[in-house]
């Protein structure tokens, strides 16, 4: 933006999909007074059941608050593809996993009223144009253990894509500035969740001319 001769100010909120979020951002939009917003999309909420979420539905809190610590640790700490490490940590949540149980954050009708109620209110907005970014997807492991992630993932771009035109929002799908499916693969961190600079390199690209063109 600077190179093109527009000055810039950047704010960086986290959103995270639930019952307050349309609240929230209509309160960032009174605080901010933006003349762009650009919305990225998460489906962890969802595509990612833990055992955590049915510890705490079980026996509250205290007793979800120890699996948390060890699925956060699992996550940041992956074993390397194929190794022994890699098969016994696996073992270890899908025995978890069938034993006690899992839950998702939310709802897919929780996530999808969610984000539509803050897409309302962004359309509500006056001066204000609204980019919307759909998620990056997530790695194989995550998927082998968590069935139907790919589809729900897919069914939720698709619903919110067409929520997002509908209200003559610009769409831009991080996934697809990855390329391939193998190439894919490679810009994820460790975690099978986030993903690297390299990637963010390519939204920023993405998002620039869309930018540049109501300026």
């Amino acid at each position: 933006m600077h190179e093109a001769g527009v000055e810039t100010e950047v704010v960086h909120r986290l959103l995270f999909a639930g019952p307050s979020a349309a609240s929230f951002v209509e309160r960032q939009l009174e605080k901010e007074r933006p003349d762009f917003v650009v919305i990225a999309l998460s489906t962890y909420g969802v595509v990612v059941q833990l055992v955590s979420n049915r510890l705490r539905e079980r026996f509250g809190q205290p007793v979800a608050s120890a699996a948390e610590r060890f699925e956060r640790f699992v996550s940041r700490h992956p074993a390397r593809h194929g190794s022994n490490q890699e098969r016994a940590l696996t073992a270890i949540r899908r025995g978890g996993r069938r034993l006690i149980g899992t839950r998702p954050s939310l709802t897919l009708s929780g996530l999808l009223e969610s984000y539509t109620d803050c897409f309302s209110v962004l359309a509500r907005a006056e001066n204000v144009h609204t980019i919307v970014l759909g998620g990056a997807s997530y790695t194989r492991q995550l998927a082998h253990l968590n069935p139907r992630l790919y589809e729900t993932q897919a069914q939720v771009g698709r619903t919110l894509r067409a929520a997002a035109l509908e209200r003559h929002f610009d769409w831009i799908l991080h996934e697809d500035l990855l390329g391939s499916v193998e190439t894919r693969l490679g810009f994820f961190q460790p975690d099978g969740v986030h993903t690297d600079e390299r990637s963010q390199r390519l939204v920023a690209e993405a998002l620039l001319p869309l930018v540049l063109a109501k300026v």
